[in-house]
């Protein structure tokens, strides 16, 4: 038996009720619903009014974003985890740590690496109009120009063949929803999110060419799961796509939209007055584009102005070369 199968618990259908529900009540979290990854395992505080999900790769326990549940209770929730991974001789790591919980972690002597930034939508707030929002408007008018038209729906209420249509299109754009750990959920249509947001864009002819899954967090936020494009999709819809469903959100009581998550803004703001730092890491994040093109989702994300809050990696600097490939197998194994 592996060390990692030894060490994950196998989660039962009371735990997941359980984490279900303080995902439900984690405000202002953009990436609360991602807990709940059907692989992960669970480490809940002292009365369970918090918890943390997280697996084992490489002998790290690596725990996925901030807790969940009451604000109060992460403390606890912190201190059940680091126990319990050390008590199994185990290290400890987070990815996409936020300011809130960032020297909580601090505490177990773990230093924080900056990765990137929550990319938050008011929605009551968005607008297109001015200068600084000119690429994205000429973006929204072009799928407008090309006939795109956008729909909605729940998960759960999408019929048989819509979910066929949506499957295909996932199939022809290659996108695994099954890869990922920390800001993904995937599993699409298997039942487990019925009240996720399902946006459809369709050209003129009524074809279903991109599609965009947000899930609950908390009952005022909204956060992009998985986006699929046909490679036949007109330019501008997956902005046209996103610009709609924050008009939705703003008709229908939601207050914010996450956009998923931003790596490394800095290093692409203007990498010509880079030091030599900055050189080595920008060269360093290209080394991923064969799994994610980061500048490109950069100048994707930029278009929205809504770069919010810093996430963190945190470890012992000491174990940056093992907690980085355990990463990685994560991420995109």
């Amino acid at each position: 038996m592996s060390r990692q199968s030894r060490y994950e618990t196998r989660t039962d259908e009371a735990d997941l009720r359980r984490v279900r529900q303080l995902v439900a009540a984690s405000e202002g979290d953009p990436l609360a619903p991602f807990a709940l990854r059907p692989e992960k395992s669970y480490v809940f505080a002292s009365g369970g009014a918090a918890a943390i999900g997280y697996r084992i790769r490489l002998g790290t326990a690596v725990a996925s974003g901030d807790p969940v549940g009451s604000s109060e209770a992460w403390p606890a929730a912190i201190e059940a985890f680091v126990c319990d991974a050390r008590s199994k001789r185990l290290r400890v790591a987070v990815i996409g740590a936020g300011e809130r919980a960032r020297p909580l972690w601090a505490q177990y002597h773990l230093s924080g690496v900056p990765i990137g930034r929550d990319v938050v939508v008011p929605a009551a707030e968005f607008t297109v109009q001015g200068r600084r929002f000119r690429n994205l408007r000429q973006a929204i008018q072009r799928s407008h120009n090309m006939g795109v038209k956008v729909e909605f729906a729940r998960e759960g209420e999408l019929s048989t063949d819509q979910v066929e249509e949506l499957r295909s299109l996932m199939k022809r754009s290659r996108r695994d929803d099954s890869r990922g750990f920390s800001m993904i959920l995937g599993r699409l249509f298997n039942g487990d999110a019925p009240d996720a947001l399902i946006a459809v864009a369709r050209d003129a002819h009524g074809c279903a060419v991109a599609a965009h899954r947000y899930l609950w967090a908390g009952r005022r936020d909204l956060s992009l799961d998985l986006p699929v494009r046909s490679s036949t999709a007109p330019n501008g819809v997956d902005e046209r796509l996103i610009a709609d469903v924050v008009q939705w959100s703003s008709e229908n009581g939601v207050e914010r939209v996450s956009l998923a998550f931003a790596p490394f803004p800095e290093l692409f703001v203007d990498r010509n007055h880079l030091r030599v730092p900055g050189k080595v890491a920008y060269a360093a994040v290209h080394l991923l584009d064969p799994l994610i093109s980061v500048e490109r989702l950069y100048r994707y994300l930029r278009k929205f102005h809504a770069f919010g809050q810093q996430r963190y990696v945190m470890l012992r600097r000491r174990q940056i070369v093992i907690v980085a490939l355990a990463l990685l197998l994560l991420e995109f194994s």
